[in-house]
């Protein structure tokens, strides 16, 4: 009896032994099965996580499309500024130009007296005329034989000595011509009638104000788009609108914006663009894909980005940051975003990022 009790026994710890190896066994091929609704895709959460549900919430279908894209910045008008210096001392003699007078380059705008100075040079441009006629004469003898190459020579050096003492004396007075250096306005006269000023004393300052300059600031992320050359377009605060043209695209960022200074010039022929007034730049940025949407779509995250909240992937309200690359009647163009992508409808303010809701997909309307 105990030996038949020891065979029992001992078969029962086989089979157990048997079965244990067979689990493990089996645990390696083991398959696991996730039913479909465990899975989160864009119109459906993952289930049990209801912390946070918005509810149902309406959302538009926005697909992007080929097109010119424009990069609007803020800008200010501003104008080459040119004081105007005395290249002489003397005794202010001739005021000829009132200020905010439109002025031509090489008007004269401050004279100091210089009788003698004028004179020397009618001198001087009476001895050229002699110099030259006398040069050409020897020059059409020498042809016919009458005079030697050597006398060609000497009437020659005599010209050159001639135009020199010309170019000596204009110089002497042009020191004490204040003229304007380019076409603009006289903005301010500094130098009264009789004052006796020293050589490098201000007459005034030439303002150019056509063309007309509007300088802006563009973070390195739009800068790298703007090409020089590029046309752009300038609207005014009383909402007229100029052409213009990139002039200038910095190579080294500011110190203290990070921003880099980009110019555009535009013709100002009756110079009724002042300086300093605030403006809107739109510059051609070139071709490229943007979202149509309509402007009460964006919105403000915590930071501060302007961007569109979205559909994400478990029925969760996303926010992307999006550029405004254009302005029409039929809504903004933005970029930034996917080719498709499903944004919050307008008028449902609560939504969070974070936020998982029930979605409800439409189309957009025609025209955004």
């Amino acid at each position: 009896m105990p030996r038949l009790l020891s065979i029992v026994l001992g078969a029962l710890a086989l089979i157990a032994a048997v079965v244990g190896i067979r689990s493990l066994m089996s645990g390696e091929d083991s398959v696991v099965h996730v039913p479909a609704i465990a899975v989160p895709t864009l119109d459906k959460a993952l289930p049990g996580e209801g912390d946070m549900h918005g509810g149902t919430v309406e959302f538009v279908r926005s697909r992007s499309e080929s097109r010119t894209l424009y990069l609007k910045l803020g800008a200010r008008s501003a104008a080459e500024i040119a004081p105007v210096a005395f290249g002489a001392p003397g005794k202010v003699a001739a005021l000829p130009v009132q200020e905010g007078a439109i002025v031509e380059a090489g008007a004269l705008l401050c004279g100091l007296e210089g009788d003698a100075t004028g004179a020397r040079v009618k001198q001087a441009e009476g001895a050229v005329a002699r110099a030259r006629e006398a040069h050409k004469q020897n020059t059409e003898w020498v042809a016919n034989g009458w005079v030697s190459p050597a006398r060609v020579k000497q009437s020659k050096s005599a010209l050159d000595e001639a135009e020199a003492v010309l170019e000596t004396a204009r110089g002497e007075v042009a020191q004490r011509q204040a003229v304007a250096p380019f076409r603009g306005v006289f903005e301010k006269r500094n130098a009264t009638m009789g004052q006796f000023v020293q050589m490098g004393s201000s007459c005034g300052v030439v303002v150019r104000l056509d063309p007309i300059t509007f300088v802006a600031g563009a973070p390195e992320k739009q800068a790298v788009r703007v090409r020089v050359g590029a046309p752009a377009r300038v609207k005014l605060p009383n909402g007229r609108e100029v052409a213009g043209t990139v002039e200038k695209l910095a190579s080294v960022a500011d110190a203290q914006t990070r921003n880099f200074e980009v110019k555009v010039m535009a013709p100002n022929p009756d110079n009724a663009i002042p300086v300093g007034g605030a403006a809107e730049l739109r510059i051609n940025i070139g071709m490229g894909k943007a979202h149509r949407i309509s402007p009460a779509l964006l919105k403000a995250d915590t930071q501060g980005r302007i961007g569109v909240y979205y559909l994400d992937v478990g029925g969760v309200i996303g926010f992307m940051p999006a550029d405004i690359v254009d302005e029409t009647a039929g809504g903004v163009w933005v970029t930034g975003l996917p080719d498709e992508t499903q944004l919050v409808a307008e008028g449902q303010d609560g939504v969070v990022t974070g936020m998982r809701v029930t979605p409800v997909v439409r189309d957009a309307p025609a025209g955004g």
